[in-house]
């Protein structure tokens, strides 16, 4: 009998042995799997972050390509404008002349109105300047004129076109600019 009581408390310690093995090897796991799951939610963040470095370089190169369009598409319109420049000049010059024939008078003016439509289908707009406050942000002037007639400041002619294109100044207006007599008479004797 003494025999199986050695043989059951010798189970009993090997049993202990490897219980306690397999303790040491689930601690020894339960630290893999923690470690595991650190380096999972680091690697989760690094996603995160290249992801969204990678929707605002989408972004980016999507702007700078508008801007490039943008760019692009004034640089063509401002080359056109000195056509419209010339049309305009040739209908308010040549069309005005008594002796030629109705058929060209009326072929300029359709292609006048043909070079502006084309200026307008890329966003172009002419600015409206006689009449209006002299901004000089917008306007060029080129000439003070004496004036009782209109308030001091006003655009009272204007010599070249002013130009904008999606809301952003293209070729600002060359104007003549009103002012009081006796202002213009001061400021020369200065």
């Amino acid at each position: 009998m003494t025999d199986n009581k050695e043989k059951i408390i010798h189970i009993k310690e090997r049993d202990f042995r490897k219980v306690a093995a397999f303790r040491i090897r689930a601690k020894e796991l339960e630290e893999k799997v923690a470690s595991l799951e650190k380096e999972l939610a680091e690697w989760k963040e690094r996603t995160k972050k290249v992801a969204a470095d990678l929707d605002n370089l989408r972004k980016r190169v999507e702007k700078e390509k508008m801007d490039f369009a943008a760019f692009l598409q004034a640089s063509f319109a401002e080359k056109l404008l000195f056509f419209d420049e010339i049309f305009e000049k040739i209908v308010n010059d040549v069309c005005s002349d008594p002796g030629i024939s109705k058929n060209v008078a009326d072929g300029l003016i359709m292609l006048k109105k043909q070079s502006l439509s084309l200026l307008e289908s890329l966003g172009v707009k002419k600015m409206e300047t006689v009449g209006k406050k002299f901004d000089p942000m917008i306007h060029e002037a080129l000439e003070l004129v004496e004036t009782d007639d209109k308030p001091e400041g006003t655009v009272i002619e204007e010599v070249r076109s002013g130009y904008i294109m999606n809301g952003k100044l293209l070729k600002p207006a060359q104007v003549k600019v009103a002012c009081g007599k006796n202002k213009r008479a001061g400021s020369s004797k200065n």
